[in-house]
C-alpha cells in the first residue's frame, strides 16, 4: 500500500482567539500562498481568514486567473488592493527601474498598500500566515512589527513537491510556472535570462512592455533589431518548423570547438540550448510533442550551467507539464547547438554602457534579437535535414523533403546554420552563484513570493 503523497509529517494549531483576533492571509497568486490558503481553510474552516492580494498592475495573466479559481474553490472573496502600477511608478520616477540592489517596487507596490489596508484592524491582535516552506531554510518571511507572523508549512513539514501536488489536485498550477521559477510581475528584474525568454514565448505583448521601459542607445537599437522568422519568407507554416536533433551524445570536443571558433569576418556565433519533450505509444517509435529554445550564452560552460538550472526547475514543477519528476527524467532531453549567422544581421554581444536596462549587461531587445535569429538558424538546419533525408518517392516523407528544399531555396533573409551540436545530460542540482549579482537575484522578495 502506497503512502498518500499529501500526508503531512507535522502538526499545526491555529493560534489566538478566533472570536477577537484577526487572521490575515496574503495571497500572491503564486504556488505557495495559494496552496497555503487551501490548506488553512481545510484545517480550520471555522476561521474567518481575511485574504488579500496587492495588485502591481504588471501581474501574469495566469496569476489573476489562479486567484479567480481560488475564490471559486473556497467560495470566498479575495480583497484586491493597490492603486498605482509598476509602469505608472516607473514613469513617475522618470524611468528609474527597480533592480536586485534597489527593490523599490516591493515597498511601493506591496508593502505600502498592505500597511494601509491593515490599519482597519488597529488595536486588535493580528496573525499573518505566510507560505514559507520547510525546505526553504534561507528564505525570508514577510513580517511587520504589529503583526505576529505564522509559517504553518514549516511546522507541517511541507516542501515544494507537496505544494505542487496539492495545486494539481485542486485548482491547478498557473501555466506561467512552465517557464518561471516563482510568481511575480511579468517583467520582474530578478528573473533569469531563460525566464525572460519564456515570457517572450508565452506573452510577447508583456515582453514588449518590459522592452519599452529600457532606454537603449541608438547604436544598440540598430544592432539588436528583431529577426525574421523562417516561416514568414517561406511557404512552410510555423507549426511545420522544428529544431535539428544532435546526432550524438558526445561532448563538443575542444579541438572541434576551437576550429569552429576561428575568426570569420562574415559570421557571428553563440551557444544555444533547447529542450525536447518525448513520448511514445506502446510498440511505436518515440515522438516529440514539445520543443523550445531555452537560453543562450557566449560560452559552453555558461550554457550548461543555465540548462542545469532549467532541469532543476522542470523536476520541481513537473505537474505543470502534466508529468511526474520521473517522467521528466525519462522524457526530457536538452540539446546544445553552436550556431552562426551573418554578422551584418546578427550581433549577440551585450548592450553598451550608454544603454539603460533592467539587468546590467542584457536588454530585452538583445534577447529577442538572439532568440529570433537563433530560431531561424535552427529551423533552417532542420529543413536541411529534411531535404537531405532521401525518402522513397512514393511516400509523404518525399513531399516533406521536397517542400523543405523549396523553403531553403526561396528564403530571402540569411539562414545561418549549426556548426556543432550535442545532446546534454543536465545535472539535477544547480551550482552556487558565482557573483554577488547572481546571488541577489536568487533572494525572493518576501511580499512578492509569500
Amino acid at each position: 500500500m502506497h503512502a498518500n503523497p499529501l500526508t503531512l509529517s507535522g502538526t499545526y494549531q491555529i493560534p489566538g482567539n478566533p472570536e477577537t483576533d484577526v487572521y490575515l492571509l496574503p495571497v500572491s497568486g503564486g504556488a505557495d500562498s495559494t496552496a497555503l490558503a487551501i490548506l488553512l481553510h481545510e484545517i480550520a474552516p471555522e476561521i474567518d481568514f481575511r485574504m488579500v492580494f496587492t495588485d502591481t498592475g504588471a501581474e501574469e495573466k495566469e496569476t489573476i486567473e489562479s486567484l479567480d479559481r481560488l475564490e471559486i474553490w473556497l467560495g470566498k472573496r479575495i480583497e484586491r488592493i493597490g492603486e498605482k502600477t509598476l509602469f505608472s511608478l516607473i514613469d513617475e520616477y522618470n524611468g528609474f527601474l527597480p533592480s536586485p540592489r534597489d527593490r523599490w517596487c516591493t515597498r511601493e507596490l506591496k508593502l505600502v498598500p498592505f500597511q494601509a489596508w491593515i490599519k482597519q484592524f488597529e488595536g486588535r491582535q493580528k496573525w499573518m500566515f505566510v507560505g514559507v516552506r520547510a525546505d526553504e531554510a534561507d528564505r525570508l518571511a514577510f513580517a511587520l512589527p504589529e503583526v505576529e507572523t505564522e509559517m504553518p508549512f514549516v511546522d507541517l513539514g511541507v516542501n515544494r513537491a507537496w505544494v505542487y501536488r496539492k495545486l494539481s489536485e485542486t485548482i491547478g498550477i498557473p501555466r506561467s510556472y512552465q517557464t518561471r521559477s516563482r510568481s511575480g510581475c511579468t517583467v520582474c528584474p530578478y528573473q533569469r535570462k531563460s525566464e525572460i525568454i519564456g515570457l517572450l514565448q508565452r506573452a510577447p505583448h508583456e515582453f514588449d512592455r518590459g522592452a519599452q521601459c529600457e532606454k537603449l542607445s541608438v547604436v544598440d537599437l540598430q544592432r539588436h533589431t528583431p529577426g525574421v522568422p523562417l516561416w514568414k519568407d517561406t511557404a512552410i507554416a510555423q507549426n511545420w518548423h522544428g529544431f535539428p536533433m544532435p546526432e550524438s551524445d558526445d561532448e563538443i570536443e575542444k579541438g572541434r570547438l576551437a576550429k569552429a571558433k576561428r575568426d570569420d569576418l562574415f559570421g557571428a556565433r553563440i551557444f544555444v540550448g533547447g529542450e525536447f519533450f518525448f513520448d511514445a505509444m506502446p510498440g511505436q517509435p518515440e515522438f516529440v510533442w514539445a520543443q523550445r529554445l531555452v537560453t543562450f550564452s557566449p560560452t559552453l560552460a555558461g550554457l550548461k550551467k543555465q540548462l542545469d538550472g532549467r532541469y532543476v526547475h522542470l523536476l520541481s514543477t513537473a505537474e505543470v507539464h502534466g508529468m511526474t519528476p520521473e517522467e521528466v527524467r525519462q522524457q526530457v532531453r536538452f540539446a546544445i547547438w553552436y550556431i552562426e549567422m551573418p554578422s551584418d544581421v546578427f550581433d549577440p554581444q551585450k548592450p553598451g554602457p550608454e544603454s539603460y536596462t533592467w539587468d546590467d549587461g542584457t536588454s530585452y531587445r538583445q534577447i529577442q534579437h538572439v532568440v529570433d535569429w537563433a530560431t531561424r538558424a535552427l529551423n533552417a538546419d532542420f529543413q536541411r535535414q529534411q531535404a537531405a533525408s532521401n525518402p522513397h518517392p512514393l511516400t509523404v516523407q518525399y513531399e516533406w523533403a521536397k517542400s523543405a528544399q523549396e523553403a531553403i531555396n526561396e528564403a530571402d533573409a540569411p539562414l545561418g546554420g549549426v556548426l556543432l551540436s550535442q545532446w546534454y545530460k543536465a545535472k539535477n542540482e544547480e551550482e552556487p552563484p558565482e557573483t554577488e549579482e547572481e546571488a541577489l537575484k536568487l533572494i525572493p522578495c518576501p511580499m512578492c513570493h509569500i
